[in-house]
C-alpha cells in the first residue's frame, strides 16, 4: 500500500476523532469514569493515526534517526492495540452494568493478555519478537505478530459475551449498538491480516468509536440531567412505539408528597437530593426490563412493555417496600412519601391521553386520601 493511501486513511480517522472529542467536550466535563475511559481510548487512537502514517513514511529510509523513529512508531502501535481493545471491553462493561465491584472482580484477570502483549511490544525494541527493521530500515513482521490478532479476536468475543449476557438478563440495551462499533474494526483487522502492507486498523477504530458515540448521543438527549433517569422525550418515544407495535404498555405515575415543604424547609439543594433519592428508590424497586422516567418536576413514571395487572400490582408493592426501607435506613432530614397510580395502555382501545389521565387520576386518588387523613 502506498504512503499516500495510508496517510489519507489515517487522516480520515484522525479528523473523525478530533470532531468526536470536540463535540463531546461538554458531556466529558462530567468526569465520569466511563467518559474518562472513552476519552482515553479516543486520544490513543487519534495519536495512533498520526504515528501509523509516520511509520510508513520512515519505512526503508536510511539512517539511525529513521531507524529509531521506525522502531518507536511501530512499537507504539503494538502497545496501543491491546490497550484499546481491552479498555473497550471495560468501557462497555461500565456502560451496561455500572458496577465497580464487577469491574474489580473480572478485569483483574481480563487485562492479563493485554498487559502481556504490551510488555512483549516493549521488549521487542531490543529483542525482535513481533517485528524487526532490516539493514535498510525496512519493516518486516514476524510470526508472533499474529498473536496480537488472536488476542484481539479473544477480546472481541469477550465484548460480545458481555453484551449478550446483559441482553439475556435485562433485555437489549438501549442506545448501545455494539455491532456498529465492532463491524468496521473486525473488517479492517481481517483485511490487514490478509494483505501485507495494508493499514486499516486505526481508521477502522476511528469509524467504530464515532459510530458508537453517535448512538450514545441519542441516549444523552433522552436522559434527565439531575436524576439520570430517562426524560419525557423518551416517554413519547415509548408511547409511539407501543402504539405502532399494538402491544400493551403498563405505567405507574409517581408523585412526591409534600415536595414543596421539603424545598421550603430545607432549600432547593435538599429538594434536588430528594428527587435523586426517589429516582434511586424507583430504580432499585422496578423490574430490570421496566423503564424509569422523570415525567415533570416531582412526578415520575415507570413503564413496562407487555404488562399485565399482576405485574403492575407487584411493581407498586415493590416501590412501597423500597420506600419504607429507604426511610428506615437512610439518615435524611426529611422522610419521603410517594403517591402511586397505575394503568395499562391498550393501543387497540385507548388513546395516549386517556392512558396518561387514567394513571394521573389513580395517583391523585391516593394523594387525596393521604391529605384527608
Amino acid at each position: 500500500m502506498s504512503i499516500y493511501g495510508t496517510v489519507i486513511q489515517d487522516y480520515v480517522g484522525f479528523v473523525l476523532l478530533v470532531a468526536l472529542l470536540y463535540s463531546s467536550r461538554i458531556r466529558r466535563s462530567d468526569k465520569q469514569l466511563g467518559l474518562r475511559l472513552f476519552t482515553m481510548i479516543t486520544i490513543m487512537t487519534m495519536i495512533a493515526c498520526i504515528v501509523d502514517s509516520l511509520s510508513f513514511f520512515v519505512d526503508g529510509k536510511p539512517g539511525l534517526f529513521m531507524r529509531i523513529v521506525g522502531i518507536v512508531t511501530n512499537t507504539y502501535c503494538f502497545v496501543v492495540n491491546p490497550i484499546f481493545i481491552a479498555s473497550w471491553c471495560l468501557y462497555e462493561d461500565l456502560k451496561l452494568y455500572k458496577s465497580m465491584a464487577r469491574v474489580k472482580r473480572i478485569y483483574t484477570y481480563a487485562f492479563i493478555p493485554a498487559i502481556l502483549l504490551v510488555v512483549i511490544a516493549l521488549v521487542n525494541m531490543f529483542l525482535p519478537i513481533i517485528f524487526y527493521l532490516d539493514e535498510n530500515n525496512v519493516y518486516h513482521r514476524l510470526p508472533f505478530n499474529y498473536a496480537y490478532y488472536i488476542v484481539d479476536i479473544g477480546y472481541v468475543l469477550f465484548s460480545i459475551w458481555i453484551f449478550k449476557s446483559y441482553e439475556k438478563r435485562y433485555g437489549r440495551p438501549r442506545f448501545f449498538p455494539l455491532f456498529i462499533m465492532l463491524s468496521p474494526i473486525i473488517l479492517g483487522c481481517g483485511i490487514q491480516v490478509l494483505f501485507y502492507g495494508v493499514s486499516l486498523i486505526w481508521v477502522s477504530m476511528g469509524v467504530g468509536l464515532t459510530a458508537i458515540y453517535m448512538s450514545i448521543q441519542n441516549e444523552f438527549s433522552y436522559q434527565d440531567k439531575l436524576t439520570g433517569l430517562y426524560n419525557r422525550a423518551y416517554l413519547d418515544y415509548m408511547l409511539e412505539s407501543s402504539t405502532r407495535d399494538k402491544k400493551p404498555l403498563g405505567g405507574i405515575m409517581i408523585d412526591v408528597d409534600y415536595f414543596k415543604q421539603i424545598n421550603d424547609t430545607y432549600g432547593h439543594s435538599y429538594g434536588d437530593e430528594a428527587l435523586i433519592d426517589v429516582a434511586r428508590i424507583i430504580t432499585f424497586a422496578k423490574p430490570d426490563k421496566a423503564v424509569a422516567i422523570r415525567f415533570a418536576g416531582d412526578e415520575f413514571i415507570v413503564m413496562l412493555r407487555s404488562a399485565n395487572e399482576k405485574q403492575m400490582q407487584s411493581m407498586v408493592e415493590s416501590i412501597r417496600e423500597e420506600l419504607k426501607m429507604f426511610n428506615e435506613t437512610e439518615e435524611r432530614r426529611y422522610k419521603l412519601s410517594l403517591s402511586l397510580g397505575y394503568s395499562i395502555y391498550e393501543p387497540a382501545h385507548d388513546s395516549i391521553d386517556i392512558f396518561l389521565k387514567r394513571m394521573d387520576d389513580n395517583m391523585y386518588e391516593e394523594k387525596k386520601e393521604k391529605h384527608t387523613r
